[in-house]
């Protein structure tokens, strides 16, 4: 198995995953410096999009269950695009260690999204290209922009297919990593996370710090939860140290 692994993982070499991966870097390190500097208020925007969405969803959710996977759900992407945010890294080219397996989510679903916007390149294509030949030049730009379109979405697929395979081929030491660190991680900080579970069942948003230090029972709580902060902005940093050494 992990030689087929390295055979397809080898084709997407030779298709360029290598060099394009880097341009994707190079891009994801001036998205968010140029994010940071023109929008830097993209998180309220982000905040509010993922709220509209949620309202659309809690209309069609017809059990208490649907309607609390659909908070959690919607939560978890606002923190998701934070954490994004404070490291600056896409959250599918860059693996948290803590939980590795979760970027197998993420590879597939901006796959899926290139996926379908291969599909919507093959059927303008043609149709531009017979709108040229018929002597249409307006055709012409839309023609390049999507055969550009088309390049991107093949080459973003491509490398989203070398990091699953890359992952596949050690998904079992992930796997046991992930279960090492989240036994660690509970030891280290188990009643800190009983402490922000409190406060997330009292809010449909991600608690302040005020709400879950009010929340706060015991000392252990109190230091384990300093302990979490201190251990989730040092992650922080190392991932902004570490954007240059891709």
């Amino acid at each position: 198995m992990k030689g087929d692994y390295q055979k397809k993982i080898k084709q997407c070499e030779r298709l360029g995953a290598l060099q394009f991966q880097k341009v994707v870097f190079k891009v994801e390190d001036i998205k968010f410096k140029v994010l940071k500097k023109l929008w830097p208020n993209f998180l309220v925007f982000y905040d509010k999009r993922c709220d509209k969405k949620k309202r659309k969803l809690l209309k069609k959710a017809k059990t208490p269950e649907e309607r609390k996977k659909v908070i959690d759900d919607i939560r978890k992407l606002k923190m998701a695009m934070r954490k994004e945010w404070h490291r600056e890294q896409n959250r599918n080219y860059h693996m948290d260690m803590n939980k590795p397996t979760e970027m197998l989510y993420y590879l597939n679903w901006n796959k899926n999204v290139h996926k379908k916007g291969i599909i919507v390149n093959a059927i303008t294509i043609p149709l531009l290209t017979a709108a040229t030949i018929m002597g249409l030049p307006y055709a012409i730009p839309f023609l390049i922009e999507e055969l550009a379109s088309a390049f991107i979405n093949f080459q973003c697929i491509n490398i989203q297919n070398y990091n699953i395979y890359r992952f596949k081929e050690r998904e079992e030491t992930f796997r046991k990593m992930e279960a090492r660190r989240m036994a660690s991680n509970m030891q280290k900080h188990g009643e800190a996370a009983k402490v922000i579970g409190k406060a997330m069942e009292k809010t449909e948003e991600i608690p302040t710090m005020k709400q879950i230090i009010e929340g706060i029972e015991t000392k252990e709580q109190l230091e384990q939860l300093r302990s979490l902060v201190q251990t989730t902005l040092a992650a922080n940093q190392a991932a902004n140290k570490n954007r240059g050494g891709k």
